[in-house]
């Protein structure tokens, strides 16, 4: 029998077509009727069909689980959902699995179920290609599955903000292998978490009595309940919480408003680039009226608004907020455009090729940890040869090879995702002033003045034209886009490739390759400079295209894109920069000291920005981030990376520094 220390799990199949767990030796679900087990344990004691029943429009519900499993509770929930809630009501299933299920094992244990089959597919087609430590959001219409790889109660932890946003959860479903088989995940810390993230009278449902389970949830201050078992077992338990025990953490609050803003239901956002297309889409899509203003005359008329762009992210074989980012910014970005804007989108593949040796060194240690995890379907080695044919032209070096990625059409991606009844977008819009009354925002343009709940920052470097958010460090980067029309030779291209630079497939004869990188330059002007640099650039990839290329007069576009110091995107609600000093200002003597006050933040005011030369990678992750953040939903990373995307980050390390914070 296997050892407990896999990162997918071990499976048994037995000769009924059960699957079986090697390392807890114990069975997935029941031998007799496993979905109807889910049934009667899980949503007939949580009485989520009376409950669903009496939701409103709108309204949220969230359910948490240990153990997801093969999926099958998820299912039988998310069918349940589809017949007896609001059309506009939301799902969050929240679900925690340390050992999860290869792609193939998921099919082949939920072929067992064809009547959910439809629902099963969605899954099976949106399942992560890498199942990587940290959170994993899928969507699924009204449905939202916040999948969470790792140790239960360290998983449930890492949601936690530490704010009264964090008690969400309105039903527990205890699963996961029988306490004498895996004891290791029925701990204090569990039951403490459950308490933690429970809304009042949040109730929970398990298969089992086990003692240590029954003291578990007494002490965190549920109400228990036993009641029949199905089928052969005697009974189960279920209950309420009644009056939560929560061990709280002393951890300093900088993160956090000192009043948590109402959630809002109109909001305005400034610029149409891809940073306010998903975060427009993303709270469009939770029911929030949005209305977005561009100065130009299109969407995307800004850094987002290249013919061609390709969809990638640098992977780290060191775990850390860059890295980790990156690879879940990849995955999320791949599903979210994939089912979004599927006609726009081409992801026919991408090389990342290793031109020098130190990116051969770097991209063996990636190959070697996605090795470890069977995450060949993220991203795989290949040798020149290999790499050749894949991607139909002859290559001098191998690399990596992203079959899920590929590249986009920018500005008709931003239209795309800006198409939705509960967006309204102004062109030919600019935002001149913003103003703060007692319960919401005007925003004033040249002709017309807007009341909203609150306000999303968008505009790149712009962002800093508003006084709220002039300290945040935003720096410009030029960036130049060379066009040249395809040749008979560069037309063989089947993918996009990247290196030192990138070049696109060809798309309506023409081809993009690039792109400069301008650190603090503002100009948008064509330079023959930095054509020249392109085509310099694409010769270490492909140097008889770009002897090719040189030959012609060349097409372009320049643009501005806005970064941060550490390259992360800034995502958060905006502080009052004078109360982030005054209240956290112990911290310039010792940055690890302990404060329990809060800072005041700009009621309703928020930023989305910084997403440097990846956009199109980085904002649709970034944007959920936000739109949790604004309507308090669980969140779809880690709390501390959450927290490393905050705003307000820079100015704490400045505190902790003994620096000048304005």
């Amino acid at each position: 029998m296997s050892e407990p220390d896999k990162k997918y799990a071990e499976i048994e199949w037995r000769e009924d077509g059960q699957p079986l767990s090697r390392a807890y030796d114990d069975i997935y679900f029941s031998s007799a009727s496993g979905l109807e087990e889910s049934r009667y344990v899980f949503l007939q004691q949580n009485a989520l069909a009376e409950r669903w029943q009496q939701l409103a429009e709108n309204d949220t519900f969230t359910i948490a689980e240990t153990g997801f499993g093969t999926g099958l509770n998820f299912l039988a929930a998310a069918e349940l959902w589809q017949k007896t809630a609001p059309q506009s009501a939301r799902l969050h299933f929240i679900s925690v699995e340390k050992f999860p299920l290869r792609p193939d094992d998921l099919r082949r244990a939920l072929d067992l179920w064809p009547q959910l089959a439809e629902l099963a597919q969605a899954l099976i087609d949106n399942y992560p290609p890498l199942l990587a430590s940290g959170i994993h959001r899928l969507h699924f219409g009204q449905i939202s599955l916040t999948l969470i790889i790792g140790e239960a109660s360290e998983a449930l932890e890492s949601l936690r903000l530490h704010r009264d946003g964090d008690r969400q959860v309105d039903a527990w479903f205890l699963d996961g292998f029988a306490p004498a088989k895996n004891p290791d995940m029925w701990t204090p810390e569990l039951f403490n978490s459950m308490a933690a993230l429970s809304r009042a009278s949040a109730t929970f449902a398990t298969f089992t009595c086990a003692g240590l389970v029954k003291r578990g949830l007494r002490d965190a201050g549920f109400s228990l309940r036993k009641v029949p078992g199905f089928g052969r077992k005697r009974e189960m338990l279920c209950g309420t919480l009644e009056s939560p025990q929560v061990n709280e953490v002393r951890e300093t609050p900088w993160h956090l408003p000192q009043q948590e803003s109402p959630l809002p239901k109109t909001v305005a956002i400034v610029g149409a680039g891809i940073a306010s297309a998903t975060t427009a889409r993303a709270l469009a899509e939770r029911g929030v009226k949005v209305q977005v203003f561009e100065r130009g005359e299109e969407p995307g008329s800004g850094g987002s608004g290249n013919e061609q762009g390709i969809l990638y992210a640098k992977l780290s074989p060191k775990p850390g907020p860059n890295g980790d980012f990156n690879l879940h910014a990849l995955m999320f970005a791949q599903r979210y455009y994939r089912n979004r804007c599927a006609k726009v989108s081409h992801f026919s593949g991408l090389l990342q090729l290793a031109q020098t040796e130190r990116e051969q060194l770097l991209q063996s240690q990636v190959a070697a940890t996605l090795a470890e995890s069977d995450g060949q379907q993220l991203a795989e080695p290949v040798d020149a040869r290999t790499a050749s044919s894949l991607a139909g032209i002859d290559l001098t070096v191998g690399g990596l090879h992203f079959p899920r990625a590929g590249w986009i059409e920018p500005r008709k991606v931003c239209a795309t995702l800006l198409q939705h009844p509960n967006i309204t977008l102004h062109r030919h819009c600019s935002v001149l002033e913003l103003q703060r009354n007692a319960a919401n925002w005007r925003v004033h343009t040249a002709g017309e003045a807007f009341t909203v709940d609150a306000v999303v920052l968008c505009g790149a470097n712009d962002i800093r034209q508003f006084a709220p958010a002039a300290t945040l460090p935003l720096r410009p980067i030029r960036g130049q886009v060379s066009r040249a029309s395809a040749t008979e030779n560069s037309s063989r291209l089947q993918m996009a490739l990247c290196g030192e630079g990138y070049i696109t497939p060809a798309h309506r004869g023409r081809q993009s390759f690039g792109a400069t990188f301008k650190l603090k330059e503002t100009a948008t002007e064509l330079r023959d400079s930095e054509h020249n640099e392109n085509l310099q650039t694409l010769a270490g990839l492909l140097p008889e295209v770009a002897a090719e290329f040189s030959q012609q007069a060349l097409a372009g576009r320049a643009a501005l894109r806005a970064a941060t110091p550490d390259y992360l995107p800034l995502a958060g609600p905006i502080p009052h920069w004078d109360s982030i000093g005054t209240t956290y200002v112990a911290l310039r003597k010792n940055r690890k000291q302990y404060i329990a006050a809060r800072a005041d933040y700009q009621a309703g005011l928020y930023v989305m920005g910084g997403l440097g030369s990846r956009g199109f990678t980085y904002a649709p992750l970034t944007a959920e981030v936000l739109a949790s953040w604004m309507l308090n939903e669980p969140l779809p990373v880690s709390a501390t990376l959450a927290k490393a995307l905050h705003p307000a980050r820079f100015a704490i390390r400045d505190l902790g520094r003994n620096r000048d914070i304005s």
